[in-house]
């Protein structure tokens, strides 16, 4: 087990906090390459647990980070599967 956190762990925690301040929730999230998918779901899903509401704006940036993340999940496969191909190693077919 690791004596530290990892980077994105701390800055994904930063991102949840809500009690931190707003820029420096959405620093955090932008920071994050890719976001676990379940982190970006907790901060657009609105529930009557929540006590503070998530700010417009780290909502906004979770939205795109969302969209994004779900798009390089579709065409992931589809890359790998390009890449892998028995076809030429370049263009010139060398």
């Amino acid at each position: 087990m690791p004596k530290f956190m990892s980077p994105q762990t701390a800055l994904a925690r930063r991102a949840e906090d809500p009690d931190a301040p707003i820029m420096a929730r959405c620093e955090a999230l932008k920071q994050l390459a890719h976001p676990p998918l379940s982190l970006l779901r907790r901060l657009l899903v609105e529930t009557a647990k929540r006590a503070k509401p998530v700010p417009a704006k780290l909502k906004a940036i979770a939205a795109l980070k969302y969209a994004h993340e779900v798009q390089l999940r579709k065409i992931g496969p589809a890359w790998k599967q390009r890449r892998t191909d028995d076809g030429p190693a370049n263009a010139l077919g060398i």
